[in-house]
């Protein structure tokens, strides 16, 4: 028998007038509806809520024929998106689910009557919720109290959920670390005995939800190590890694979250450049007669090993190339030059959103160390300064210049395949002597160096 727990006046949701009007055609044509899963759980906690989904008794053929407007989005799944007044709300059938034979999709459904039999085939219980606003709000699992007491629990058998969908034991993780609550001991146990089926999730399900773990809470990182073992072996070997030394008080993995928590503000690449920084350090390490710790080559072994953490999870060419060079570079911090300008903008051509990337995987790394190592924290923040007033006073890329691969053509008559090192001579040049970034100056030097070439 469905529980109705009706809110307090000063719980109710206030719904926007399109999901009202939703739900008026379902009850006007007989049938069941309710707003379901997260919605409802931010709404219990006072969050914002973002996207509201719906459930109902109504076959998917009965839907599309309730709506003008639908997009047959998981028909398959009995999934139908409504569009109304200009917004797409998702709306499932009343469901129980068979057989999981990828850890992903049922093997078959069945469509119930109940809406309690649907809200039992669901992950967790703070997500098997359902509100109507003339019934209040519907718990079978006791989803309210654990929101109550900040508890993660799977609904039923923790191990069946997590077969049904391995996907769930990331996700447990990533509730736990945006809400800030703890995960059940039993639904803890069943993540660790089934974390081997994490390996049948496509990564592409996968870095969104580490993504906002990262962003979130990285600390929750310590307690994901056997699901991050098929992508990052090296984290475990991070927890019995210490660092003897003036520059540290942690081991490798404690170093590692506290720098992410270090991070002033969040950046995808900075957050997965600082997780990768120093997986190098364990199979680098060395200590000497004093018994002090060394990782002499470690920024370079933590870039390879970088590079293939991110081919592996499948992130974009782009952002691969940024994190395996911010774990090179991540602990090349020195006195400002013009050396050290022309080094990362002009030789390695990082553009000035790399530049502040690279700045924001130094700063957490930095506090992240000892009193004693944090006093590179000075040299950086003068390295910040310089650059910010050098970008302003000469040309650190090719579309800083004063003339263009059109203006060299033309005026020195050169092949095409030419124009391109002409650029870059034009860029050196200027970089130094910025007073000459101008077309004229550019296209007279330029002109005199062909020449003599």
């Amino acid at each position: 028998m469905i529980k109705y727990l009706h809110p307090r006046k000063e719980k109710s949701m206030q719904i926007p007038s399109y999901i009202q009007t939703i739900l008026d055609t379902f009850e006007k044509a007989g049938y069941e509806s309710y707003l379901v899963g997260g919605c409802v759980r931010d709404f219990l906690l006072s969050r914002p809520i973002h996207d509201y989904d719906l459930c109902t008794n109504a076959l998917p053929i009965q839907v599309q024929s309730l709506f003008s407007h639908t997009i047959p989005t998981g028909i398959l799944h009995g999934t139908i998106t409504i569009l109304e007044a200009g917004q797409s709300v998702e709306c499932t059938t009343y469901r129980k689910e068979k057989g999981y034979s990828d850890n992903r999709h049922p093997d078959h459904i069945d469509y119930v009557s109940s809406l309690s039999e649907d809200l039992l085939r669901r992950d967790f219980t703070i997500n098997a919720l359902a509100y109507h606003p003339k019934k209040g709000i519907v718990d079978v699992t006791g989803g309210q109290k654990d929101l109550h007491d900040h508890i993660i629990r799977a609904i039923g058998d923790p191990s069946l959920r997590f077969q049904e969908d391995a996907l769930r034991m990331i996700r447990a993780h990533r509730f736990a670390a945006v809400l800030h609550f703890q995960i059940e001991e039993k639904t803890r146990e069943a993540i660790h005995e089934n974390a081997d089926l994490i390996k049948n999730v496509a990564v592409e399900r996968i870095v969104p939800e580490l993504d906002l773990i990262l962003k979130t809470d990285p600390i929750q990182i310590r307690n994901m190590l056997d699901l991050l073992e098929p992508w990052i072996p090296e984290l475990k070997e991070c927890v019995s890694c210490s660092q003897h030394s003036i520059y540290h008080t942690t081991n490798v993995l404690d170093h590692t979250l506290q720098a992410l928590q270090y991070l002033p503000t969040y950046d995808q690449e900075a957050a997965w450049a600082l997780l990768l920084h120093d997986l190098g350090k364990p199979s680098t390490k060395t200590t000497d007669t004093h018994g002090l710790d060394h990782f002499k080559g470690h920024p370079k072994v933590s870039a390879q090993i970088a590079r293939r953490v991110v081919k592996a999870l499948k992130m974009p060419k782009k952002t691969q190339k940024m994190i395996e060079t911010l774990v090179l570079y991540h602990d090349d911090v020195r006195a400002p030059s013009l050396k050290w300008l022309y080094k990362y903008r002009i030789q390695l051509g990082m553009s000035d959103e790399w530049i502040h990337k690279f700045f924001l995987v130094q700063y957490g790394d930095i506090m992240a160390h000892s009193q004693k190592g944090q006093k590179r924290l000075d040299l950086l923040k003068e390295t910040v300064a310089f650059y910010e007033k050098e970008k302003k006073e000469r040309p650190l890329s090719l579309k800083d210049l004063a003339i263009n691969g059109n203006d060299i053509k033309n005026a020195l008559g050169v092949l095409d395949h030419q124009i391109g090192n002409l650029l870059k001579e034009a860029l050196d040049h200027a970089f130094y002597h910025p007073e000459k970034n101008n077309r004229a100056d550019l296209l007279s030097y330029l002109e005199r160096r062909n020449h003599s070439s």
